[in-house]
């Protein structure tokens, strides 16, 4: 189970960074306001970043659930204020 789940974390980074490549076009459009470098390289240094959360709760779930599961609450506190403000 844990070999499965680490493939579907690396599967979800490969298939984002793909998605990201294949629309291209579109990322050139996006506004740039908000953007650190560029629409493209922010789009997958942010799911590069996810996915080290991905691997940081998945190591922390092999040592303490409870661990785990406090960390997942807080990212999702974290995510709902972030999408509030943003």
């Amino acid at each position: 189970m844990e070999r499965l789940l680490k493939w579907i974390g690396i599967g979800i980074f490969l298939g984002w960074s793909v998605a990201i490549l294949v629309n291209y076009s579109i990322y050139q459009h996006a506004t740039t306001q908000l953007t650190f470098i560029h629409p493209i390289v922010d789009g997958i240094l942010f799911m590069g970043l996810m996915f080290g959360l991905y691997l940081m709760i998945w190591k922390s779930h092999k040592k303490k659930t409870s661990t785990a599961t406090m960390q997942l609450g807080v990212l999702g506190v974290l995510s709902m204020v972030l999408a509030v403000i943003f």
